[in-house]
């Protein structure tokens, strides 16, 4: 996907996870060196298998159009999510 994506051109199940990342990032406390970031372990918190790798699968969706940074420091580790500008210019409202 070349460009900002529109709300509207991303699937709905993609859309919510944007909208969750989005929010849970700007709630989390900022640091120098984690601003807006957010762990996917503390998101998927005692949720289901098939939530689980739902929530994998769009977090790569998400990767792909460039609405969010994602860094693992080692394997089967912990996934640090990190809003990116375009999705920050994103309005969920509607």
């Amino acid at each position: 996907m070349r460009g900002t994506p529109e709300p509207g051109s991303l699937l709905p199940r993609t859309r919510g996870v944007a909208k969750l990342i989005k929010e849970k990032s700007s709630a989390t406390p900022s640091t120098s060196d984690s601003l807006g970031s957010v762990s996917m372990n503390s998101i998927l918190e005692g949720k289901t298998r098939k939530i689980c790798s739902r929530m994998f699968f769009e977090t790569l969706v998400l990767k792909s159009c460039d609405l969010i940074d994602v860094k693992q420091d080692e394997p089967y580790g912990d996934i640090t999510l990190k809003v990116t500008p375009m999705l920050s210019k994103l309005d969920f409202s509607n």
